[in-house]
């Protein structure tokens, strides 16, 4: 199964305050984190409807903050998705600054399924869903291989 063909991802305002949570809180302690989004696909629409924070250890270093999740957790959440039969569609995660892919977002993402969308959140999330159009949005195109979200691509929120 491939996310290829989504036009339009939806995100309800209530998932974005669900998701800066955490964000917000590792911020406050000056690092990085992950959660995942699950929803459902119908033709090319798809609905995020559930926020998965992962267990995650992060690090702070010379090269700057890391955040990794291991294969166990990754299966805890691919299990809570699909016993509530949704599909893990996207992943969120914050930078403490500007919000962009690094080449480490692009080379260990959560995110795996084709046409799967990646957020990167500025500033741990400071200023709320206020500030979600400072959001970057990507969209795997292939393995390792992230794009900007284009014109062709809608970001709706409800």
């Amino acid at each position: 199964m491939t996310l290829e063909g989504v036009r339009e991802f939806v995100v309800p305002l209530e998932l974005v305050d669900q998701t800066l949570e955490p964000l917000q809180d590792a911020g406050r302690h000056g690092y990085e984190a992950f959660v995942l989004w699950g929803g459902h696909l119908d033709g090319s629409e798809f609905e995020f409807t559930a926020v998965y924070c992962p267990e995650q250890t992060t690090s702070r270093g010379e090269e700057g903050l890391l955040v990794m999740v291991d294969g166990e957790a990754l299966f805890r959440v691919n299990r809570a998705f699909y016993e509530r039969g949704l599909i893990l569609g996207g992943q969120v995660h914050s930078h403490p600054t500007d919000a962009y892919h690094s080449s480490t977002d692009d080379t260990y993402p959560l995110m795996t399924l084709v046409g799967g969308l990646s957020a990167v959140v500025p500033d741990f999330g400071d200023g709320g869903r206020e500030r979600v159009s400072a959001w970057a949005w990507y969209r795997l195109v292939d393995a390792g291989q992230w794009a900007p979200v284009g014109d062709e691509t809608r970001i709706t929120f409800r």
